[in-house]
């Protein structure tokens, strides 16, 4: 039968029915997801990249680096994978040759039926798009981005649809005995003109998947460590390359004390929006085992500052860090911490549970000091303990989940 169209806000709704199998397109201005029956379920992008698939209870997202993540649910626990390469190329070769055949039907329908309509044929484009990105233009696309970008260590959830720009490489001080994100990078501050050749190799990379990104990310780990002349350059060059978003960044509380209230807002005119600190914890003591170089007070005046300048925050705690032996102190300051910052609207407190990295000294150096790691239920006990504890109001800032094994990009 004809498709039915229907706009619902900037969404157009295509329903069809072929071979006996009902399908509903749903595309917008950045992406476009195709629904078979109730089973299957694929979203690309503008760019024809495919981001997630679902089928037969299995959730797999593509990261634009090719790697792809597999979640499913077994026993009502929530498993999660990343593919072999071979098992990823097959995927986006199945995915490519399902949207094959949707287009050709629907040409076929079209061309016959429907005529010239505009936005049946925008669909179209973006079917014939996605169903070019098969297995070889998947390898291909791998390849490119090894090139464009350095590894993404980690992003804030927030932040999972951002342009990455790398204005930075490295950590300022990498001494944090539970990451291994940088262990072997060099911190090094990019000059204005290496930035801005390298945000153009990164815009011709996306194309037309530029739409679907939501912000700009300064990376990599304290890319707000550089100078603020530097950092304004960086801004400015990134908005012109990429496109007037808003622009985030990590940054450490050390670090952060060194910039005033008029560099940050200096910043946020134009168009830093909002700064991800590694909180970890406000319990000075766990603060020095793991070895970060910067404490409670630090945190409190780097927030300030930035809430002061008009800048959002997010700070992450994490759940666990210091095993039994600092679990109370934890908790305690943690909230006491958390209470005395001027945390509101906009602002976000995310709670990561601690993952033991295996290339990061964290493990081996608690076993020496005989500090017990938190069981399931101690860790959500930590947890709750700190989140009852806080006394934002109704105004407080959003309080969410930082799960890395959910990271991709």
């Amino acid at each position: 039968m004809l498709p039915g169209i229907r706009p619902t806000f900037s969404v157009m709704v295509f329903r069809f029915t072929i071979g006996g199998e009902p399908v509903t397109i749903s595309a917008r201005s950045g992406s476009m997801s195709v629904m078979f029956g109730t089973y299957e379920v694929l979203t690309y992008d503008r760019g024809g990249r495919l981001w997630t698939l679902v089928r037969h209870g299995r959730a797999y997202q593509r990261g634009l680096n090719g790697q792809v993540l597999e979640k499913r649910h077994v026993n009502g626990a929530l498993i999660r994978r990343r593919l072999s390469d071979a098992e990823a190329t097959d995927l986006i070769g199945s995915a490519a040759a399902r949207m094959a055949a949707l287009r050709n039907a629907l040409a076929s329908a079209a061309s016959a039926r429907i005529g010239m309509n505009g936005a049946l044929n925008d669909v179209l484009e973006m079917l014939e798009r996605a169903a070019c990105f098969d297995a070889a233009a998947h390898r291909v696309d791998c390849a490119t981005f090894a090139q464009v970008c350095d590894p993404v260590g980690i992003l804030p959830p927030d932040q999972y649809l951002a342009v990455v720009l790398q204005a930075t490489e490295g950590c300022s001080f990498n001494t944090c005995t539970f990451c291994d994100f940088y262990r072997d990078r060099r911190f090094r501050i990019k000059s204005p003109d290496e930035f801005r050749a390298h945000a153009r190799v990164v815009r011709a990379f996306l194309g037309d998947s530029l739409l679907m990104r939501r912000s700009i990310f300064l990376g990599e780990a304290n890319a707000l460590a550089a100078p603020t002349r530097r950092l304004e350059a960086f801004i400015e060059i990134a908005r012109e390359e990429i496109g007037a978003l808003p622009v985030h960044a990590f940054l450490d509380a050390l670090t952060g004390r060194k910039k005033s209230v008029e560099e940050y807002a200096r910043l946020g005119m134009l168009g830093l929006k909002r700064v991800s600190i590694g909180l970890e914890s406000g319990h000075d003591p766990l603060l020095a085992f793991v070895q970060k170089p910067s404490s409670a007070a630090d945190a409190a005046e780097t927030v300030a500052t930035l809430k002061r300048a008009g800048i959002a925050v997010s700070l992450i705690v994490l759940v666990g860090l210091g095993g039994d032996r600092f679990a109370a102190g934890h908790v305690v300051d943690t909230v006491a911490l958390l209470n005395r910052m001027p945390l509101g609207a906009g602002d976000i407190v995310y709670f990561s549970t601690l993952v033991e990295r295996a290339q990061a000294p964290y493990s081996a150096r608690s076993a020496e000091a005989g500090i017990r790691p938190l069981d399931i239920a101690e860790l959500r006990a930590q947890r709750q303990a700190i989140v009852e504890g806080l006394r934002f109001g109704s105004s407080g800032p959003q309080i969410a989940t930082y799960d890395i094994h959910e990271f991709i990009y």
